[in-house]
């Protein structure tokens, strides 16, 4: 079988043994390590992604696999405030709190950190989106010219705020014609009715909704509405389609978007995206584009992520990769393994910016691949890392994380949060900004 390496990472240079993470785990002032491979030891769990050479998917195993659990751990919130959730544009970061306030810091270009038209233009301390006290869930993606937040409230209503290129803000004026303009404060998404989860994308935004139904608004110029008119630089109000199955989460990379249903992965839309013909962000074989939700073969998923132009999945604990590739990796069409993850401690939650991505695993690590130019892998320093490498110094257990262009974020079990990596329009979120790669994680300051 030839094994077709995914973006971020190159999973055959991987060479310590997966026991050296366990070993390491309880120690998080350790010396950076590269992420160990798991097939070092022997695993029959989920094959490699890789090609056929007939050109069709391979995820067949020598013998059948011990499924692991694969859940997300819970926040025990020991602090105050405490983060429940996370979620980031390209220089901006917004926390959920559990009491239900959205705060976010960083860059406030297009209004990205929701707090009204005299806000400035940049805040390194975090502070609550205006008229957003009962927030179920978020989502943010990086936009132009700023960053495009999505909100649940309680009840199902979807708001977003911020940049609003494409339309993907879902906002119509009196007579039903889609509004461009950005809006600093949460905004209603027209014409979907309540959500049970919401997806922020630079050409198009989602929500899924009841039964197998999902609805999408923004740009339709290569696919992306499956129901919608083909209709190039003209954004499109909320059109609802329907699913084969059940969806349960989504992941919007640019032009395609992937959805997680109750029989797996599917995706629809654009093949190549920003980033180049072969970026392949439906991760299966598409020549261009396509309005039909198909299957993508990988089995056991868990979770996935998405930003510009690449996808990540937890399949059976461990993380494949497909998109484009970074300073890490290559381009891979179909879902890679990325040497994340095994079967003594498998990958719990994944997260994917512009440039770099993360996960965390079941023995309280925290491992990150692709740029590094920013320090934002979180090693002590700023250099490249040609495979997936532990993020040191963390003050507790991280549970979720969320990546920026330069940045990276994650809340830890007690529900604080430390930042580390860029910080020139405050990324950190400790009250100051310059222009200083921090190396090592920051706490963030929130405030009741």
């Amino acid at each position: 079988m030839r094994t077709t390496r995914g973006p971020f990472a190159l999973a055959s240079a991987l060479t310590f043994v997966f026991a050296a993470v366990v070993a390491s785990a309880c120690d998080s002032g350790d010396d950076e390590q590269p992420m160990p491979n798991p097939a070092d030891t022997g695993d029959a769990g989920v094959s490699e992604a890789g090609v056929t050479d007939a050109g069709t998917r391979d995820t067949s195993t020598d013998a059948p696999e011990e499924l692991v659990d694969a859940s997300a751990e819970l926040i025990t919130c020991t602090v105050t405030p405490c983060a429940v959730e996370i979620a980031a544009g390209a220089e901006s970061v917004c926390v959920r709190l559990n009491d239900g306030v959205v705060s976010c810091w960083g860059s406030n270009a297009a209004g990205a950190l929701g707090r009204g038209a005299d806000a400035s233009s940049q805040s390194s301390a975090p502070a609550p989106v205006d008229g957003l006290g009962d927030a179920t869930q978020i989502s943010g993606s990086a936009s132009v010219p700023g960053d495009t937040y999505c909100a649940l409230r309680a009840g199902g209503a979807a708001v977003c705020w911020g940049s609003n290129t494409n339309g993907v803000l879902g906002r119509v004026d009196h007579e039903g014609e889609v509004i461009t303009e950005s809006s600093p404060v949460p905004a209603p998404v027209a014409g979907i009715g309540a959500a049970s989860a919401v997806a922020a994308g630079y050409f198009v935004s989602c929500a899924l909704l009841a039964g197998n139904d999902v609805a999408c608004w923004g740009s339709n110029d290569a696919a992306q509405l499956p129901s919608s008119p083909h209709r190039p630089g003209i954004p499109l109000p909320a059109t609802t389609f329907a699913l084969d199955s059940a969806p349960k989460q989504l992941g919007v990379a640019d032009r395609g978007t992937v959805a997680l249903t109750d029989t797996g992965l599917v995706s629809w839309g654009l093949q190549g995206d920003l980033l180049g013909p072969n970026t392949g962000v439906l991760g299966r074989e598409v020549s261009t584009e396509t309005a039909t939700p198909a299957k993508i073969e990988l089995a056991h998923v868990a979770a996935i992520a998405a930003s510009k132009g690449r996808v990540c999945a937890i399949a059976n604990g461990r993380v494949y990769c497909w998109g484009a590739g970074q300073t890490a990796g290559s381009d891979s069409v179909y879902p890679a393994y990325v040497g994340v993850g095994g079967p003594i401690a498998h990958a719990q939650t994944v997260a994917v910016g512009p440039r770099s991505a993360c996960a965390t695993l079941s023995d309280g690590s925290a491992w990150c691949w692709g740029d590094n130019s920013r320090g934002q892998l979180g090693v002590g320093n700023a250099e490249l890392q040609p495979v997936p490498v532990r993020v040191q110094k963390l003050a507790g257990r991280p549970v979720r994380m969320a990546v920026m262009e330069a940045t990276t974020c994650a809340i830890l079990s007690s529900g604080a949060v430390q930042c580390w990596g860029q910080n020139d329009k405050g990324q950190l979120g400790t009250g100051a900004a310059d222009a200083l790669p921090y190396l090592d994680p920051q706490n963030v300051v929130l405030t009741p």
